[in-house]
């Protein structure tokens, strides 16, 4: 039956999985493996998409002061000290000249420029105002200012990505080849290329993930993951913050407690917490809710919290600082308990398992069952989340949070089971059985007997156990 005739019949679509067979791996420091194409496949895919990519996209470069030959792609692609005349792409006129200041900017970041004067080049400072460029500008700001203009531009994206990739092609510079690696991990987690990009760099990406000068092979293979998941979740709303940059640049070194696998978040917290069956962060998000009155607050996990206390809380963990100070708002770690469960790499429900759910969704029986098929670590995350929204549902906590089951199944559907389907008619249809597949876990499921060694507990307190070492950066600095 097609999609649309499932719809009307009121029927969930179930999702067909695309996989490679047989398919080479790599793994990363987190221990996340992913499929990696032969290199000599992926140098032939590098090829064809680059011809084809560039007949359609790439602007015309001319040289010389009488014949004006035409350049070559593969000489328009590689390192240069000089600045761009003029955009790698084809674009729009107004954006050309902000096209050759992003390129000051990627060579200034990367070492290969020095900035002796001023360039023009405003700063957001997270207000509607712009600060003009003075020369105490830092590499951060400037890197803010870049991403910023990916983010108010779409049509910049790929000119952004195109000339950091230049840029990494025949670096004479280790130094500067590591920090245009650094800068690829912080572009991924603001935007994604087009999908017309998308191939393009991805095939840059598997030819370097085995170049270990530089540490170019770490880099590559955390990128190759990045880029799956910006490509899926889009743009980010608003620039990241000058601690976010240097983050999200340290990430391939020190993985973040948030967008890992399960599996490598378990491993990142064996020494400071080796006796907790779950990641820590779930104890201390939920208690923290419970401390500060999640229970009596209307809308709660439906009203989102402050965007940067929320982001502030978020690098917070991240640096191994588990710590409440200067929160008072549930919403902050509500919103923030929600994002984790988002962007996990993998889905809690497992992709294989998603069809059954959604199948099962009309009968409680059924779904309940199903928990007992999952992954270990993943049964007992749902188990941890299902047993702590159950605490929402007692009526004395109804009357002041509004937050029915129905109304908890609508918000928390979407970060428990994830619908890898394109199409959105797909997604709109199974959206109402993936709700409703949460809603009967939040009714039906008693959390304390599908796991005999595993028992959710709440209320324990809002600090973890033990004040782990914070975390240090494994990478060069940037700044």
């Amino acid at each position: 039956m097609s999609p649309i005739k499932n719809r009307g019949a009121g029927k969930p679509i179930p999702i067909t999985s695309q996989s490679i067979p047989h398919a080479a791996t790599a793994t990363l420091a987190s221990g996340k493996t992913y499929p990696v194409l032969p290199l000599d496949l992926a140098s032939d895919i590098q090829q064809f998409v680059e011809s084809d990519y560039a007949k359609r996209y790439f602007s015309t470069h001319r040289t010389g002061f009488i014949f004006r030959r035409k350049v070559p792609v593969a000489q328009m692609m590689t390192w240069q000290r000089v600045p761009l005349t003029s955009p790698l792409l084809t674009l729009n006129r107004s954006l050309k000249q902000d096209a050759v200041k992003i390129f000051k900017v990627v060579q200034h970041i990367m070492g290969d420029r020095e900035r002796d004067r001023p360039a023009g080049i405003p700063v957001h400072n997270g207000s509607t105002c712009s600060l003009p460029f003075s020369g105490s500008l830092g590499l951060l700001e400037e890197e803010r200012w870049l991403i910023s203009e990916g983010l108010a531009h779409g049509e910049l994206r790929d000119e952004i990505y195109c000339q950091l990739m230049k840029q990494l092609t025949g670096n004479p510079n280790p130094e500067s080849v590591f920090k245009g690696w650094q800068m690829l991990c912080v572009l991924l987690t603001a935007f994604p290329p087009s999908k017309n990009f998308e191939t393009y760099l991805r095939s840059f990406m598997h030819q370097h993930t085995s170049h270990s000068e530089s540490r170019v092979d770490v880099m590559a293979k955390y990128c190759l993951r990045r880029l799956a998941a910006i490509s899926k979740r889009g743009p980010r709303g608003k620039p990241p913050s000058v601690a976010e940059i240097e983050t999200a640049a340290d990430a391939a070194f020190n993985p973040s407690t948030f967008g890992e696998s399960l599996d490598a978040t378990m491993r990142l917290q064996e020494r400071n917490y080796p006796n907790e069956k779950i990641p820590i962060i779930l104890p201390f998000l939920a208690d923290g809710i419970l401390a500060l009155g999640g229970t009596k607050c209307e809308g709660i996990f439906r009203v989102p919290g402050d965007s940067d206390l929320v982001s502030e809380l978020k690098l917070r963990i991240d640096r191994g600082y588990y710590t409440l100070e200067n929160v008072d708002d549930p919403h902050v770690l509500a919103s923030l308990l929600k994002l984790w469960l988002r962007e996990l790499c993998d889905p809690l429900v497992p992709e294989e398992l998603y069809n059954d759910c959604i199948t099962a969704a009309p009968d409680p029986p059924t779904c309940v069952a199903l928990m007992r098929k999952l992954p270990t670590i993943n049964r007992r995350v749902i188990l941890f989340i299902v047993s702590f929204l159950q605490l929402f549902l007692e009526e004395r906590v109804l009357a002041n949070t509004k937050m029915t089951a129905a109304n908890m199944a609508l918000v928390m559907a979407p970060n428990l089971l994830r619908c890898s389907s394109e199409s959105m008619t797909v997604v709109f249809t199974n959206a109402q059985f993936e709700q409703m597949f949460v809603y009967n876990l939040l009714v039906h499921l008693k959390c304390n007997e599908v796991d005999e060694d595993y028992v959710p507990v709440h209320g324990r307190g809002a600090s973890a156990p033990t004040s782990p070492k914070p975390r240090v950066s494994k990478s060069r600095n940037r700044r």
